[in-house]
C-alpha cells in the first residue's frame, strides 16, 4: 500500500509498482483468465478535485495499469478509494460500469475524462535574475526550453543538469550559444537520481542569483510490454524521473521557487502501450505536483504528447510512426507549439495539465478503442472498454462469416486481417499489405503485433493468444485460424480448419504447467531434465540431408535486391523458448543494412531435434547460405544464438570455404559450471516472458530441454571472419544463492576483434535498450562495408 514517511516515498513507490506488475502478470499467464478482469485497488492515488491529498506512492500504479490495458483491453480496471470504508452500494455500482478506470468517493462513483482546460492564466513566473535548473538540460527538450528561456524571457543565468556534463555532445555548443546571447551557463554533471548528488548541485548555486526555478526534464524510456517488464527495468525508468523530481521537491521545498516545472508524458495517461514503466514514472510527477500545491509550493506538471523533433524518444519514430499517431487522433506537436503551450502551462493556475494536440476529426473516426480519459472528447458512437465491448464487436465478425462455407469465411476474415494490419501500420488502405508477405517483412514488432491481436479478439470475441499473429507468419494464414476458430464455434468446422492457437493438448497444459512448478519450487535442473526426457520422445535429425525442408528466414522489411547494400545481416534465434525470429525486429528496425532472421530449427511442431550440436550448425549453415544467395553476409548471434552463430561461421569458413564478412555476439555467454547460475536465472525469466507471449507449447519446450543439452557442446574454432562483441553494461545479478560474484557478472568473448559495451541487462539490450544497442552494431558494419569496397 506504499506506507511509509515522505522520506521513503521511492521505497514505498516500489513496493506498490512491483505488486501491481507481479498481479497484472500472473493474471495475463493465466489462460482461465482470459476472458476475466482484473480490478487493482488504490487508495488516494488519484485526484478529483483541486486541492485533494495524493499518495504519490500509489499513484504511478495507474500508469502501469493503463499500459497493461492498452495492450490487453477488457483484462484490467482501476478503482481508487478514499480513506475508510467504501459505501458497499457505491463499490458495487463502480465493479457494474464497464469503464476501465474509476474513483469512489463517499457514495459517488466517479470516470475521469480529460476537458478542455479553463484553469486561468497569469503573468510570466520566471525571475531574470534568479537561476533556473534544468534536469536533462544538455539535449533534447531541456535544450530547446533553456534556449526558449535565454530567447524569450530573458532568465540570464542557467545550471543545466545532466549525467556526463560536458561530455554530453553538444553539451559545449549550447552553453556557447547562450553564453553569446548573454546568459551565465553552468553546465553540471550530476545524476539527479542519486539524493545526495541533487543536494550538493542545489547547494552550489550562486547566492547572489538564488535558485527561482526548477525544470525537470530529465529522464529514460525504454519501451516494453508490461508482460515482459521486470521490477529491475521499471526501477531503472523511476530513478531518473520519479526519484529525481522527488529529490528536488524535497531538496528546493524551503526555497521560494517561482516555477517548479515537471515535463510529464500523455504517454501515462492515453498514450500507455509498451511503456508500463514510462507510464508509472510519469504518473508519479502528475501526483507529485498535486502534493506540492496542496503544500503550498509552486508545481505544474506537464504531460506533453510527443513533439516533432529530432531529438529524445521523437528520433526514433519513422514517417509509419507519425502517421499512425496522427490517424489515431494525437498528433506530433511542432517545436513551436510544443514551446508555446510549456509557457501556457507554466503561467496557468493547476497542478497538472495535458499539452496535447488532439484531432477531434480522426479521433472520433477511430475504429479500435478510444481511450477512457479521450472519450469526452468523442463522444458519438464511441465503443466502451469491457466485456460489453467485446460482446457487441464480435456480433460484426461472426454475423459476417455466419453461414458460410471455409472458403468464403476465409476471404471475409482476410479482409478483417488486411484492413487492420494496414490501419496498425499506419498504410492508408490494406492494398498496402501483401496477405502473403511474412508480418516481420511487413513491419510488425511486438507491439504492433499485440495491436493487431487486440484488434481481432474485439472485432472476433476470440481470445487469441499474444504471439497469434508472429505465430501465424503471414496475414493468410492467420486469417485461415481464425476463420476456423470462428466456424467451430459456431459448429461449422471444415475439415482441416486450423486449431484454436490456445487450445493446447493435455500434454502441452501438463509440461507447461509442471515445468512452471519446477520454476516456482526453485528445482530448475529438475524441470530441464523433464524437458530433456520429452525430447528424447521426438524425431531427430543427423546431418542437413535429412530434413525434407530447411528452416525459413524471414525478412524484416521488405526491400528490392538491387538496392541491397552489402553486408545483409543474418541473424539466429536464441535457442530457448522466448527466441524466434521475432526477438530481432526491433533492432532490424533500426539499422540501415537489409536484415534476414531464421528460426532455430526443432521449435516448431512437427519440427525434428538435432541430435549432435554440430547437426544443428549443419542445418544453419545451409540454411544461411541459402538466405545469403551469393551476396557478402554478416552473422549475429544473441545469447546462447551466439555459440550457433560463431559454430555456423566456423562450419562455413571450414565445410563450404564461404567466409562470411563478419559475426556479431550479443552478449553471449560460455556454456559450463561457471555459469550455470547465469543460465538458471535465464530459465527463471519463462514465466514473464509467458505473460507476453502466451503459453509455451511442448514442442518449444522440449526443443529448449534439447538445446541445453546440445550447447555445452560448443568448441570455440578459431575463425577468420572479424568478431563484433556486444556485452550490455548492466552487470547480472543473480545474486549470492546463484553463485554469482560480488559485484555481478557481465559476458566476455575470447578472440573478438572489438568489443563495446552498451546500456541496459543482458534481456534489455535488445528490447528497451536497443535504441542504444543499434547505432553500435550499424556502425560498425558500416565501417565493415567500407573496408569490404577498398
Amino acid at each position: 500500500d506504499g506506507a511509509g514517511t515522505e522520506h521513503e516515498v521511492p521505497a514505498g513507490t516500489r513496493t506498490a509498482v512491483d505488486g501491481a506488475l507481479a498481479a497484472v502478470q500472473q493474471w495475463l499467464a493465466e489462460p482461465r483468465f482470459a476472458r476475466s478482469r482484473l480490478v487493482l485497488v488504490t487508495r488516494a492515488a488519484a485526484a478529483v478535485a483541486d486541492g485533494d491529498p495524493v499518495d504519490v506512492r500509489q499513484a504511478p500504479v495507474w500508469g502501469l495499469v493503463r499500459a497493461a490495458q492498452a495492450e490487453n483491453p477488457g483484462r484490467f480496471v482501476l478503482l481508487d478509494l478514499e480513506e475508510g470504508e467504501p459505501s458497499p452500494r457505491a463499490l458495487a455500482a463502480a465493479l457494474a460500469t464497464d469503464e476501465p478506470e474509476l474513483a469512489v468517493r463517499r457514495d459517488k462513483v466517479l470516470a475521469p475524462r480529460l476537458a478542455r482546460s479553463s484553469a486561468p492564466g497569469g503573468e510570466t513566473p520566471w525571475d531574470t535574475e534568479g537561476t533556473v535548473l534544468i534536469t536533462g538540460g544538455t539535449g533534447g527538450l531541456g535544450a530547446i526550453v533553456a534556449r526558449h528561456l535565454v530567447t524569450e524571457h530573458g532568465v540570464r543565468h542557467l545550471v543545466l543538469a545532466g549525467r556526463r556534463g560536458l561530455g554530453a555532445p553538444n553539451a559545449a555548443g549550447l552553453r556557447d550559444e547562450l553564453t553569446a546571447l548573454g546568459a551565465r551557463v553552468e553546465i553540471a554533471a550530476c545524476d539527479v537520481s542519486d539524493r545526495a548528488a541533487v543536494a550538493a548541485l542545489v547547494a552550489g548555486i550562486d547566492p547572489d542569483h538564488p535558485l527561482r526555478g526548477v525544470v525537470h526534464a530529465a529522464g529514460v524510456a525504454h519501451n516494453g510490454l508490461v508482460g515482459a517488464l521486470t521490477p529491475e527495468q521499471v526501477d531503472h525508468v523511476l530513478r531518473a524521473k520519479a526519484d529525481a523530481a522527488w529529490h528536488l521537491h524535497e531538496l528546493t521545498a524551503h526555497l521560494d521557487l517561482s516555477v517548479f516545472a515537471l515535463f510529464s508524458s500523455a504517454g501515462g495517461l492515453v498514450m500507455a502501450a509498451g511503456q508500463g514503466n514510462y507510464a508509472a514514472a510519469n504518473v508519479f510527477l502528475d501526483a507529485l505536483a498535486a502534493h506540492r500545491r496542496s503544500q503550498g509550493l509552486a508545481a505544474t506538471s506537464m504531460a506533453f504528447g510527443l513533439w516533432a523533433t529530432e531529438t529524445g524518444l521523437s528520433q526514433w519514430l519513422g514517417e509509419a510512426d507519425l502517421q499512425r499517431m496522427r490517424r489515431t487522433g494525437t498528433p506530433a506537436l511542432t517545436e513551436e507549439e510544443g514551446l508555446w503551450l510549456f509557457d501556457a502551462a507554466v503561467a496557468a493556475d493547476a497542478p497538472a495539465l495535458v499539452p496535447l494536440r488532439v484531432d477531434l476529426a480522426a479521433l472520433r473516426a477511430r475504429t479500435d478503442e478510444v481511450p477512457a480519459l479521450l472519450r469526452a472528447l468523442a463522444p458519438a458512437g464511441r465503443r466502451r472498454a469491457g466485456a460489453a465491448a467485446v460482446v457487441r464487436e464480435a456480433g460484426g465478425l461472426v454475423q459476417k462469416v455466419r453461414g458460410l462455407d471455409e472458403a468464403a469465411r476465409v476471404r471475409v476474415v482476410l479482409d478483417e486481417v488486411l484492413s487492420h494490419a494496414a490501419e496498425v501500420l499506419g498504410h492508408a488502405d490494406a492494398g498496402a499489405v501483401d496477405a502473403e508477405a511474412g508480418f516481420l517483412e511487413a513491419g510488425f514488432d511486438s507491439l504492433t503485433a499485440v495491436e493487431l491481436r487486440n484488434r481481432l479478439n474485439a472485432a472476433s470475441g476470440l481470445a487469441l493468444p499474444a504471439m497469434v499473429v508472429f505465430d501465424s507468419r503471414n496475414p493468410l494464414e492467420l486469417a485461415r485460424l481464425v476463420a476456423g476458430r470462428l466456424g467451430a464455434e459456431d459448429g461449422e468446422t471444415a475439415p482441416g480448419a486450423a486449431p484454436a492457437p490456445e487450445a493446447a493438448s493435455p500434454v502441452d497444459d501438463t509440461l507447461y504447467g509442471l515445468f512452471l512448478d519446477a520454476i516456482m519450487a526453485g528445482n530448475i535442473k529438475p524441470g530441464l531434465a523433464m524437458l530433456r526426457s520429452v525430447a528424447a520422445l521426438r524425431p531427430s535429425f543427423a546431418t542437413a540431408a535429412d530434413l525434407d525442408v530447411l528452416p525459413e528466414a524471414v525478412s524484416y522489411g521488405a526491400r528490392a535486391k538491387a538496392e541491397v547494400p552489402v553486408p545483409r545481416l543474418i541473424c539466429l534465434s536464441t535457442p530457448t523458448v522466448a527466441g524466434g525470429v521475432h526477438q530481432h525486429a526491433r533492432l532490424a528496425a533500426r539499422l540501415s543494412v537489409p536484415v534476414s532472421g531464421i528460426p532455430t530449427p526443432g521449435f516448431a511442431r512437427g519440427e525434428s531435434l538435432p541430435e549432435s550440436f554440430e547437426a544443428a550448425v549443419d542445418v544453419l549453415a545451409e540454411a544461411v547460405l541459402r538466405t545469403a544467395d551469393g551476396e557478402p553476409f554478416v552473422l549475429l548471434g544473441f545469447s546462447s544464438g551466439g555459440l550457433l552463430a560463431h559454430a555456423t561461421v566456423a562450419r562455413l569458413e571450414r565445410v563450404h570455404g564461404v567466409r562470411p564478412a563478419g559475426l556479431v555476439l550479443l552478449d553471449t555467454y560460455y556454456m559450463g559450471a561457471a555459469n550455470d547460475a547465469i543460465f538458471d536465472q535465464m530459465a527463471s525469466a519463462v514465466p514473464d516472458k509467458a505473460a507476453t507471449l502466451g503459453s509455451f507449447s511442448s514442442a518449444e519446450l522440449s526443443a529448449m530441454g534439447r538445446y541445453v543439452e546440445l550447447l555445452p557442446q560448443f568448441t570455440q574454432a578459431d575463425i577468420e571472419a572479424p568478431v563484433l562483441f556486444v556485452r550490455a553494461g548492466d552487470l547480472f545479478e543473480a545474486g549470492e544463492r546463484a553463485g554469482v560474484g560480488e559485484g555481478g557478472w557481465q559476458a566476455d568473448w575470447k578472440g573478438a576483434e572489438t568489443v563495446a559495451t552498451v546500456p541496459g541487462t543482458h534481456f534489455t539490450i535488445v528490447e528497451q535498450h536497443v535504441d542504444t544497442t543499434a547505432p553500435v552494431i550499424d556502425g560498425w558494419l558500416k565501417d565493415l562495408k567500407e573496408r569490404i569496397s577498398s
